[in-house]
This record gives structure tokens, C-alpha cells and sequence, in this order.
């Protein structure tokens, strides 16, 4: 989710902070599908606070943003993530993650084509994809642009990205308070959030793999459509396991499990500028007493495994 430099105020009864759960017998390895990095020389404001747990951070830069993220990666056994370039260089963002640790991240191209924000020129993505420097097409951000995915601006986009295999994530579901009133985004409109809005670009590209960012919410019965429609459509639960209060969360994921989509769910954390926000997301899916084992590592691992055709044993 991309939330600029704003404070994102959580709803009444967020969760405060995660207590210590029980761990699997051996050490679970997971899978990160939903990381966001900055440019080194970014300064953040001073100092970062959790808007969840009111935590403050030491962070001060985009160089020691990555620095902090990789050590709660490690800390929590997330073996890999796909990282996606925010604010400023969108796509050497990602990439200096990606040259950090080449084993751990897999480096997407953030894009939104907003006036502020343009398209990364098309013969640079094509470079990328083709040299594999990136293997992702997004986060895809047309619902700040106040667009569908659809919209005939990102056609090429998705046809290079279909034409080299490349997975395409697109956020969806809902925008942090306030966002269409922000000079960046004053065409963003919630019901473009709606994972309904897809479908056109599906039906023009049907090989084309698709990760609905923050799983559509709260538009969740129109998500369980698509899945259901569409067998190369996967979602992730970036930002909604740690920003939403956990019964609500829980709540999502049971109906998402219990609609038969247990193999379509990928974790993501969608951490943003706040490292701790890993942990938390960790958290909030082994706290889901309704999951199995087995669901869990789904979860946590294997479905992004087989959808990224990640290169991990």
C-alpha cells in the first residue's frame, strides 16, 4: 500500500502490540511478497513512529530502512521478499535491495503514471525484464492515478508483461484517510480499489498472473469472484494483518480460507516505512487458531512460492 509520508491513523480498537505465539516445531520459513524500499539518501521525518504499537524508530534514511527490514527479516526466518521501489527512483530503489542481498529479494518496478508519477519508459522495463534485474510488474498504484487497471495508459505494460511472464501486482482494496485531498492523488477514488475492475485486463492478457494487493478488502466478496473466475489470480494480505484491528483480519481470512482459497492467500506485510510492521503481520497469521498447519505454510510460503516461481528449494 502506498501511503506517501502520511500517518496512517489505525481504527478504534487496533491492535496494540503482538504478544509471543507458539513457533512450529521446526523453523517456519516464509515469504515476503509485499516489501517496499527508498531510495539510500531519502530522509524520513524524525523520528518514524508505528502507528500501530506508537514505537518509535531510529531509522533516518532509505539506507538504513533496508538495513533495519533485512535484520527483522532474518530475525523472523523470512527467507525472501519482493520489494518494490517507493518514493523518488522507483525501479533503482528496488534494484539496490535486490544487489544488497541478490538471495533474499526479488526486486519489482513500482508503478502509478499519475502526473507526478509517470510510466517508467517502456524500453527500460523491457531491459529489465529481459536481463532479469526485475521480475515484477508493481506495485501497480492506477487506483492513485485514479484509474483502472484496464485503462489503456498501462496496455503495454501489461502486454510486456505478459509477453516475458512477468507477475503483475496491482493494489487494491481501500486508500489511507484523506489521500484524495493529498496534491499527489486528487483522482483516486475508493471504488477503483474494487478487484471488479480487473476484469477487462484479465480477459485482453489471460496468461498473465495477477496478486491483488491487500486481497481486494473491503471489497472482499466481489475478490472471491475473481478467484473463483479466474485461476491465475492470487492475493496477498499486505497492510491488513498488522493495520487492522486482529478480529478483523482473522475475520477476512477465514472467509477467504472457508471459500476454498487457502492455496491463492500470500503473506505480504506491506511494512512501509515501519521494519516492526514484518513481525507484526507474522504475528496476526499464527495467531489464526482456524488454520491448520499445513494452511499456515500455504501461506506463509508455498503458494508464493509456485505463483513467483521463486527459486527456493
Amino acid at each position: 500500500m502506498t501511503f506517501g509520508r502520511r500517518t496512517f491513523l489505525a481504527g478504534a480498537g487496533a491492535l496494540a502490540a503482538s504478544t509471543a505465539l507458539a513457533s512450529p516445531t521446526k523453523p517456519r520459513r516464509i515469504i515476503d511478497v509485499h516489501m517496499h524500499a527508498y531510495p539510500a539518501a531519502t530522509v524520513f521525518d524524525d523520528p518514524i513512529v508505528n502507528p500501530i504499537t506508537g514505537k518509535k524508530s531510529p531509522i533516518r534514511t532509505g539506507a538504513d530502512h533496508m538495513e533495519a527490514c533485512i535484520a527483522e527479516m532474518k530475525r523472523r526466518n523470512v527467507v525472501m521478499g519482493v520489494v518494490s521501489g517507493g518514493d523518488g527512483d522507483r525501479l533503482k530503489a528496488a534494484a539496490d535491495w535486490h544487489d544488497r542481498d541478490p538471495a533474499r529479494f526479488i526486486a519489482g518496478a513500482g508503478v502509478r503514471g499519475s502526473d507526478d508519477t509517470p510510466l517508467p519508459p517502456l524500453d527500460v522495463l523491457r531491459k529489465a525484464f529481459a536481463d532479469g534485474s526485475i521480475k515484477v510488474l508493481g506495485e501497480v498504484t492506477s487506483q492513485y492515478a485514479g484509474l483502472p487497471l484496464g485503462d489503456p495508459k498501462y496496455e503495454p505494460y501489461l502486454a510486456l508483461a505478459e509477453e516475458f511472464d512477468i507477475p503483475v501486482a496491482l493494489h487494491t482494496g481501500s486508500m489511507p484517510g484523506g489521500t484524495t485531498f493529498d496534491a499527489c492523488c486528487r483522482t483516486a477514488r475508493a471504488r477503483l480499489g474494487n478487484p471488479e475492475y480487473v476484469e477487462e485486463a484479465l480477459n485482453r492478457h489471460p496468461k498473465l498472473r495477477l496478486n491483488l494487493m491487500h486481497g481486494g478488502w473491503p471489497y472482499l466478496e466481489q475478490t472471491i469472484a475473481i478467484l473463483m473466475l479466474y485461476p491465475n489470480v492470487n492475493l496477498d494480505t499486505g497492510a491488513l494483518a498488522w493495520l487492522l484491528p486482529r478480529p478483523a483480519f482473522h475475520g477476512i481470512l477465514r472467509q477467504l480460507v472457508e471459500a476454498g482459497h487457502g492455496k491463492r492467500i500470500m503473506f505480504g506485510s506491506d511494512h512501509m516505512f515501519w521494519p516492526d510492521a514484518i513481525g507484526l503481520s507474522i504475528d496476526a497469521v499464527e495467531s489464526a487458531t482456524f488454520l491448520t498447519e499445513d494452511q499456515k505454510q500455504d501461506i506463509f510460503f508455498n503458494n508464493a512460492a509456485r505463483f513467483y516461481r521463486l527459486p527456493i528449494a
